[in-house]
């Protein structure tokens, strides 16, 4: 008897738990989690900047504090672009077949430990070839990334280009801008 009256008590505690409890989601995020989402990923790109590349991390930061829309139109752009990497069949095919040749290494180093001396000569011409497909294909990585990196250095060289053309242009519209925000703000 005692025990059916904790078992009654317990779930009469636990019932405005379960009554208030959202079940979950499903579909596509909310705003609010997309935007979480978004904010995210831009910390872990400003993370990933600051410990590979402080002098784009300290550009970046500095264009936050003078020039937020801008500063936020740049991490969309930057985010864009490594989500589009992701999104290149090329990119993802190359990866697929990185990981293939890694996952064949390991099985074949396993096979080398496991077998005799003999076997293991034969293992190991396997572990060359499978080595040197693994340093060619990193390789060719390497010049993508190359070759995509001029192709951003020379965007970033022309849009240099262009802001020096609109110089004096672009500090008056910076001027009247702050200006204007402050002049709302009551400043």
């Amino acid at each position: 008897m005692n025990h059916r009256k904790i078992l009654t008590a317990a779930f009469l505690i636990a019932l405005p738990g379960l009554a208030v409890a959202e079940p979950t989601r499903e579909g596509p995020p909310t705003a609010t989690e997309a935007q979480n989402d978004y904010r995210r990923h831009a910390r872990l790109l400003m993370k990933h900047l600051y410990e590979t590349n402080p002098a784009k991390f300290e550009v970046l930061m500095e264009m936050r504090q003078e020039q937020p829309e801008e500063f936020r139109k740049t991490i969309k752009a930057m985010l864009a672009a490594k989500k589009a990497g992701m999104a290149d069949p090329a990119m993802r095919a190359e990866k697929e077949k990185m990981r293939e040749l890694r996952q064949d290494f390991r099985t074949a180093l396993e096979d080398y430990h496991a077998a005799n001396p003999k076997e293991q000569s034969k293992i190991r011409g396997q572990l060359d070839e499978l080595a040197e497909e693994i340093f060619d294909s990193k390789q060719q990585h390497r010049r993508e990334k190359v070759k995509k990196m001029r192709v951003e250095l020379k965007r970033l060289e022309a849009e240099i280009a262009d802001r020096d053309a609109a110089r004096e242009e672009r500090i008056e519209e910076f001027v009247e801008k702050k200006i204007e925000a402050t002049a709302s703000r009551g400043l």
